[in-house]
């Protein structure tokens, strides 16, 4: 019920959600009274959907109906069964559950649902000092020097091949990635290590070696990377948990060379920035080893879904794109992210058949490639 896109709304028209959360011992039934005002969005409209279909409850959610609408959320969570009728009715075959092997000695989780896509932002564009003591702490070795950070890095992937489908890392908006001389990723590496600051150029030439050393074990370890771009993070006032706005990823054409540097790895790209679409979608086709997942964060809304979508199907073949990123943390979000990634793919897909640019049949095949045969293919599930 305060899923954190939902607690984001509610705390843009000044409703202190955290100290709510934080002092309540009923957070929904205190914020409740709050939802009114969020009727009209589309994170609201997926709340619904998952309180109809999956609770059977048909009303709007307010304070005088909140504790039979609580009973049956604690009735139905509460049944041993509840996740795999979860699963059946999202008509879902497996869940990318984000695993961070700088907390995880190994992976442990319910291989039937579940593939393990590992999460390297603190070791790329956030590596720090803090982070490689956390990544020496978990490994149990040094990494003193950058060629040391590296073998860490490899027995984390290591720990992580038999379970893990794709590595995953987030860019900031504002980070630009280019190829870089060993030389000067070493230099940078030492200085980090030793606790002194960065320069600019240094920061750039530290987290470019360490995308590299990331792009190697996938190399090596044969895994796709996925990539979200579009985000900066942290920004002061900004609503937590995420405290992140949507900007122009920069350096766009940079991260091309890494593209042509690995062309043996997968690279695939998830947008957080709507008017950043075409720019991924012309990519893509240039790029053979370039794919398109989904749309991210403040994209997932029709308006942005139907953007990417038609850019996407126009003009890529079907092969270059997986159509859905939920990040639901919760299957019921899922279910409910789901249901209007599905809606709107369809409304893309009738539109071209309703324009005669495809037939009913092809409309239907690209509908199968993007929402299903395309991810196991490519990840190899």
């Amino acid at each position: 019920m305060l899923y954190h896109y939902i607690a984001t709304e509610i705390r843009s028209i000044g409703i202190p959600v955290n100290e709510i959360r934080a002092k309540s011992a009923d957070p929904v039934g205190d914020l409740i009274k709050h939802f009114r005002l969020i009727r009209n969005t589309t994170t609201y409209w997926c709340l619904k959907r998952i309180l109809n279909d999956l609770y059977d409850f048909h009303e709007e959610p307010e304070p005088s109906n909140w504790p039979k609408l609580k009973e049956a959320i604690v009735e139905r969570a509460s049944k041993p069964n509840w996740a795999r009728k979860i699963l059946e009715k999202i008509l879902l075959e497996k869940i990318f559950l984000t695993v961070n092997p700088l907390a995880e000695f190994k992976p442990e989780f319910d291989r039937s649902i579940y593939v393990a896509s590992m999460r390297l932002d603190p070791l790329v564009g956030g590596i720090s000092l803090d982070s490689v003591r956390k990544l020496e702490k978990v490994s149990g070795g040094s990494a003193q020097t950058f060629e040391g950070f590296r073998d860490l890095l490899a027995e984390r992937l290591k720990a992580f091949s038999t379970s893990a489908v794709s590595v995953a890392v987030s860019l900031q908006s504002s980070e630009i990635y280019r190829p870089v001389y060993k030389g000067l990723g070493d230099e940078a590496y030492v200085k980090m290590y030793a606790g002194k600051p960065l320069s600019g150029a240094e920061r750039v030439h530290l987290r470019s070696a360490a995308l590299s050393a990331v792009l190697d074990l996938c190399r090596e370890y044969n895994l796709p990377i996925q990539i979200m771009i579009g985000v900066a993070r942290d920004l002061p006032g900004a609503s937590p948990p995420d405290s992140a706005v949507c900007f122009r990823q920069k350096g766009l054409e940079h991260l091309c060379f890494f593209f042509h540097q690995y062309s043996d790895v997968d690279f695939h790209l998830i947008s957080a920035y709507r008017f950043q679409s075409h720019e991924l979608t012309v990519i893509a086709k240039n790029y053979p080893n370039v794919y398109l997942d989904g749309y991210w964060w403040y994209c997932f809304f029709p308006e942005s879904i139907m953007q990417h979508m038609l850019e996407r199907i126009q003009l890529l073949p079907m092969g270059k794109i997986c159509g859905f990123f939920s990040d639901a943390y919760v299957l019921e979000w899922i279910y409910g992210k789901s249901a209007l990634a599905r809606k709107i793919t369809a409304e893309a897909l009738n539109y071209m058949v309703e324009k005669d640019l495809y037939t009913v049949e092809v409309a239907k095949e690209v509908a199968e490639r993007i929402l299903s045969k395309n991810a196991k293919t490519l990840f190899k599930i």
